[in-house]
């Protein structure tokens, strides 16, 4: 849980820094792209976690590997983090650099699951509807879970609004429960 709270701390002094800059969208997809690396690319991940490897020598990877490809705010960020001993928060600080984010400009995240892959019109109007609900933007991701067998289960915050199937039978056989037990 330490972790958490070093990657946080990181991810609001780079989010103070990328909002001066004005350059929130650039940073944050930086960072988006060193996550995907990092666990997309397994000698990457062990490389840069291994306390066999040098500061230095992890940073000129780094600089190779990525140098141009990121801004400058990004490359120093990484290159603290780095020199700090920090690698293992580098999985973590692009989630929190995209919630503060989020926090900013007034955004929701939204987790839609449902029983089957729906359409883009259906994503669409799904995200639309429960941006009205709230009265905010959001921020969709789906998911297909087939235990739901149809509808959709839609959550956000510390909220769920459940128009699933299994939801549904879940409460009747709850309402019957209670039913039984009123009449015993």
């Amino acid at each position: 849980m330490a972790g958490d709270r070093v990657a946080k701390r990181y991810a609001q002094a780079a989010f103070e820094a990328a909002k001066s800059a004005n350059s929130v969208e650039i940073v944050g997809a930086d960072l988006a792209g060193l996550q995907a690396a990092l666990t997309g690319n397994g000698d990457l991940r062990s490389f840069l976690l291994s306390p066999n490897r040098g500061r230095e020598e992890k940073i000129a990877l780094f600089e190779k590997a990525l140098g141009e490809k990121v801004t400058a705010l990004s490359s120093n960020l990484v290159k603290l983090m780095l020199e700090k001993r920090r690698e293992e928060e580098l999985l973590t600080i692009s989630d929190e650099f995209t919630t503060l984010r989020r926090a900013d400009e007034g955004i929701v995240h939204i987790t839609v699951s449902s029983a089957i892959e729906l359409t883009d019109s259906e994503k669409k109007q799904i995200v639309e509807k429960v941006s009205t609900k709230l009265g905010r933007k959001s921020e969709a991701e789906f998911a297909v879970d087939p235990t739901l067998v149809g509808g959709v289960k839609v959550a956000y915050d510390n909220f769920v609004i459940d128009g699933s199937v299994k939801g549904s039978l879940k409460r009747l056989r709850e309402s019957l429960r209670q039913d039984n037990l009123k009449q015993a």
